[in-house]
């Protein structure tokens, strides 16, 4: 039995208006791939929709049509009602309230930019100096164990995301990530552990020419050799074509390493999947 807890619709704000995929479409999807269950946990980056950098989720939206969705795929499709918060440590009191107004079953906690960028996806890093770019890492790096400790969310997603766009200009070697992530991520991992917050396994990197999940295999053997054991995976799916991607081949790869369970969530309450 496989999951996908980390799937866009079409209301996510950072999908072009016509570009995404309706909940009907993401349900019949992963239908067709033979998925018994979603999370439907579209983004939410609190601090840019108070400025106004992203439009305002809809989120009463995406709920009503999850509702609809539920009753028309009963008994083939479990359907978790989710969402990405991103940087809810900017605005904790705000992310707070907002978590609570609605009935989620799941919510993931994300780091997209730092105090004073609005997303690494949106930097010019190949003109950036190498001390810039450490900077931001080392910031990232301390927001996260800031989003940690603020701790209101399930699982804590692609913990590598910066890498993405580092690998993309061609400076990835700033970080060196295969020799010094554990370094980097030690104190993460711990206080994730510490959190009873899940761990995300991203699986975007692998078909978006990465080559990894986020994070990679390295970090999440450390990731149990540390005690670590609550799991999810997510494809970070922005269109229906993409649910489920790598899914499969992830959940193998966790079994290859020792994980012998996949964390499911009902009302924002975790429990435990044996991996088939």
């Amino acid at each position: 039995m496989v999951f996908d807890y980390h799937i866009h619709s079409q209301y996510s704000g950072d999908i072009p208006a016509g570009k995404g995929s309706t909940v009907n479409e993401l349900c019949e999807a992963a239908i067709q791939k033979g998925f018994r269950e979603i999370a439907i946990t579209d983004h939410c980056d609190i601090d840019g929709v108070y400025y106004g950098a992203f439009p305002k989720l809809d989120i009463a939206g995406v709920y009503r049509d999850i509702v609809k969705a539920r009753a028309q795929y009963a008994g083939r499709l479990n359907i978790l009602f989710g969402i990405e918060i991103g940087q809810a440590w900017h605005m904790p009191k705000e992310a707070k309230f907002l978590i609570d107004r609605f009935e989620f079953d799941y919510v993931i906690g994300s780091v997209h930019s730092v105090r004073g960028i609005l997303d690494f996806a949106d930097l010019k890093m190949r003109e950036m100096s190498d001390g810039e770019l450490l900077a931001l890492w080392e910031k990232y790096i301390g927001e996260m164990k800031e989003l940690l400790d603020w701790g209101y969310f399930s699982t804590l997603a692609h913990i590598t995301y910066p890498y993405r766009y580092l690998k993309f200009a061609g400076r990835e070697s700033l970080i060196d990530l295969e020799k010094k992530g554990r370094a980097y991520f030690e104190d993460i991992l711990k206080k994730a552990i510490e959190k009873g917050v899940s761990l995300e396994v991203n699986t975007s990197g692998l078909r978006q020419g990465l080559g990894q999940t986020l994070p990679n295999t390295d970090l999440i053997k450390f990731y149990k050799e540390l005690g670590g054991e609550m799991i999810t995976i997510g494809s970070d799916a922005h269109h229906a074509r993409n649910l489920g991607a790598d899914i499969r081949e992830t959940a193998e790869l966790l079994k290859s390493l020792g994980f012998q369970y996949i964390t499911r969530y009902q009302d924002r309450k975790p429990y435990m999947q044996k991996i088939d």
